[in-house]
């Protein structure tokens, strides 16, 4: 099922929609770089196509080289500041939402946690999560996301 999904920075200034069909693509980075970025102990994200992502209002890109290679690019308020979203030059066709700016975040369940060897020590992954000691071969997380989408399709289909 086709919907729309929105979503902003904190005072409301740049906004975000996008339309979603199958499960939200959500999961926990716990990178250093994550980590300072959010002021927090892990980034909360949601993979987007970014084909499929139309920003609204104003916002100021913030670029930092990828210690592996390419850009990333951070849209922000350029008013109270919040980072909404980032892409990057290496994978062009996806881009990051921060999950904490969607309106509605309640159907999140990450389902994968990267980089947790950077993990703080009271953080509990639950039973049956995918884990990354770093960032995954890309193959092998599209193939987690393969997976989660295809499971949720039948699952819905059982229940309609």
């Amino acid at each position: 099922m086709v919907r729309e999904i929105t979503g902003g920075c904190r005072c409301g200034q740049l906004r975000y929609s996008f339309e979603q069909d199958g499960p939200l693509l959500n999961y926990c980075c716990h990178c250093l770089d994550c980590q300072k970025s959010t002021a927090s102990a892990f980034a909360d994200q949601v993979i987007v196509s970014t084909d499929a992502l139309t920003l609204t209002g104003r916002c100021v890109t913030y670029s930092t080289e990828r210690p592996s290679g390419g850009t990333t690019n951070n849209q922000h308020c350029p008013d109270c500041f919040s980072r909404v979203c980032n892409a990057n030059t290496v994978y062009p066709a996806m881009t990051i939402v921060r999950a904490g700016t969607l309106d509605d975040p309640s159907e999140l369940e990450p389902f994968a946690h990267i980089w947790v060897k950077r993990k703080r020590g009271w953080i509990m992954v639950a039973d049956g999560v995918p884990t990354f000691d770093e960032s995954p071969d890309p193959m092998e997380f599209m193939r987690f996301i393969t997976e989660i989408t295809e499971i949720t399709e039948i699952t819905e289909r059982r229940g309609a």
